[in-house]
């Protein structure tokens, strides 16, 4: 592995990397406070520490007031914060009356109390494990040969589901393969929009001689995020060795086209027609370039946070693509997080145009047309907003006409365990009505 890629992929979320943070900023600490406490220290040190502390907390209570992020501040969040604030206090301090080689530890110190709160914070996010993640570098490889494609396979005239068929060959992988849709491999735009480059997860089953047409899954990540494949992967994979190495095929797509835009979903985005580019580009690359089942009932569009809002609003705009939904922790329409942002990047400033985009709009226009289409919603059960969200737009899908299920991830607030295990429990539904697994 080249050296820059080694660098970009060190965990900075658990492991080594953050506990040697951690335990440096420790020991310059303690080195800092182990000093003759004459009273000028005293009075000098203790308003600057305690008023660091106090500092980092009050920041962590306005970013909560003001929903700055857009979503809850995982828990502990308050105390990296107050940790951080105290250690830069301690640094202030002990830069007067003091030998240069505390001044420099002192330097030091306040360079690296934050960042070791950063990587603590960082870990209760749980979204971001690698310095590529964390600056939405893609460190995959291309994805190489594609197996299965350009063969357009109709859906199984058998009414046996494929895990009642399937007999995995003793050389299939334990696991799936990641890999980056480049190239010639690349998945193009044609209305304008510029994303970055998709991802895909092959599923063991794929990756054999002779194998299986397999179900599809377009998922689309949160913002700030990228297309990386990273979690879907972990969760697919979980369920395909339980379930002799059967999984759909995952293409993780980019709605967003930077960290920084708000496209919302839009066909009207200043940043081009990324609507288009989901339901027709990568629709159409899917069907000329992999092994799946052609059949809506087979194909599933997915989503987490900002991305979820767009798989319920593709659900109910196309229902014949999409036979299956799956929002993790969505919003309740794409860019409700961002209101502002929304209606200037992605509906020209027009209320109007914004409210025609909206998830009920089309249940409305497409009455009628979803009966055997499935929804599946799950939220953190700390994660107040967006559980409603949940809880508001399943209600809605069923009224429609969808096999609506709600599920709660026990003690998640809206990152981490809220992505992961949403991602297992959510597929782990959906199995039976792909043909992957028994009805429970």
């Amino acid at each position: 592995m080249p050296m820059d890629r080694w660098f970009l992929n060190l965990d900075v979320m658990s492991g080594p990397v953050p506990e040697t943070v951690w335990l440096l900023t420790a020991a310059v600490a303690v080195v800092l406070l182990v000093r003759d406490h004459t009273r000028t220290w005293t009075i000098t040190a203790l308003p600057t520490v305690a008023g660091g502390a106090v500092a980092g907390a009050i920041a962590v209570w306005i970013s909560d007031a003001t929903d700055a992020f857009g979503v809850p501040l995982p828990k502990g969040t308050t105390w990296w914060m107050a940790a951080a604030g105290a250690g830069v206090g301690l640094g202030v301090a002990s830069m007067w009356r003091t030998p240069v080689w505390r001044k420099a530890l002192a330097g030091a110190l306040i360079l690296i109390a934050p960042l070791s709160a950063a990587m603590g914070i960082n870990g209760g996010f749980g979204l971001t494990p690698t310095i590529a993640d964390v600056f939405g570098v893609n460190t995959l490889p291309g994805a190489g040969a594609l197996p299965g494609a350009h063969s357009h396979v109709p859906a199984p005239n058998q009414t046996t589901p494929l895990f009642l068929r399937w007999k995995p060959p003793a050389d299939m992988p334990r696991a799936g393969r990641v890999g980056t849709l480049s190239g010639a491999d690349r998945v193009g735009s044609s209305g304008r929009f510029v994303p970055r480059d998709a991802t895909i997860y092959l599923p063991p089953a794929a990756l054999v001689k002779n194998a299986p047409a397999l179900p599809l899954v377009v998922m689309m990540n949160g913002k700030p995020g990228s297309p990386n494949p990273r979690f879907v992967a972990a969760a697919l994979n979980r369920l395909a060795a339980r379930h002799d190495g059967l999984a759909p095929i995952v293409i993780v797509a980019d709605q967003l086209g930077s960290p920084v835009q708000q496209p919302a979903c839009s066909p009207y985005s200043t940043f081009g027609d990324v609507s288009r580019y989901v339901n027709t580009d990568i629709v159409r690359y899917a069907r000329t370039h992999l092994n799946i089942i052609e059949d809506p009932k087979y194909w599933t569009i997915a989503g987490y946070s900002d991305g979820g809002g767009c798989s319920l609003k593709w659900a109910v705009e196309y229902p014949q693509i999409w036979g299956n939904m799956i929002s993790i922790s969505g919003d309740d329409y794409p860019g409700a997080s961002e209101p502002a942002t929304s209606l200037r990047e992605a509906f020209r400033g027009s209320v109007s145009l914004e409210l025609s985009q909206r998830p009920a709009a089309f249940v409305k226009e497409n009455a009628g047309r979803f009966a055997g289409h499935v929804a599946l919603f799950t939220s953190g059960s700390l994660d107040a907003r967006f559980s409603g969200y949940a809880r508001h737009n399943a209600e809605m899908l069923r009224a429609a006409g969808f096999t609506a299920t709600l599920m709660e991830i026990r003690d998640a607030t809206h990152v981490g365990t809220a992505l992961s295990a949403g991602l297992t429990d959510a597929f782990d539904q959906l199995y039976p009505v792909l043909g992957l697994s028994p009805h429970a």
